[in-house]
C-alpha cells in the first residue's frame, strides 16, 4: 500500500509539545497521528471537549458546595422535577 503524503497546519507550540510527548513514548509525530486516526476510525476516540479547565471545575465545585449549604439551611429551593422548576419560574 502506498502512503499518501498529507500536510496539516498546526500551531508551532502544539507541534513542539506533541514532539516532546511522542519522544517520551518512543514515537514520532507521524506515529502519533497514525495511532490517533486509527483509533478515531475504530470508534475508540471521539472528538470533542472532554476536559474542562481546572479553574472552571474548581469554580463549579465551590458554587455547588455553597448551593448545597444554602439548601441544607433552608435558604434555597429544591425541586423534584424540571416541570416544577419551570412552573415556579413562570408562575404557573
Amino acid at each position: 500500500m502506498t502512503k499518501q503524503p498529507t500536510t496539516i497546519r498546526l500551531d508551532p507550540r502544539l507541534y513542539k509539545q506533541v514532539l516532546r510527548e511522542a519522544k517520551k513514548s518512543g514515537l514520532s509525530f507521524t506515529g502519533i497521528v497514525h495511532l490517533l486516526l486509527q483509533a478515531f476510525v475504530a470508534g475508540e476516540v471521539q472528538v470533542g471537549v472532554t476536559q474542562y479547565p481546572k479553574e472552571y471545575v474548581e469554580n463549579l465545585e465551590k458554587e455547588s458546595a455553597e448551593l448545597s449549604r444554602l439548601y441544607k439551611e433552608g435558604k434555597a429551593k429544591g425541586y423534584t422535577s424540571s416541570k416544577a422548576l419551570f412552573n415556579d419560574i413562570l408562575g404557573a
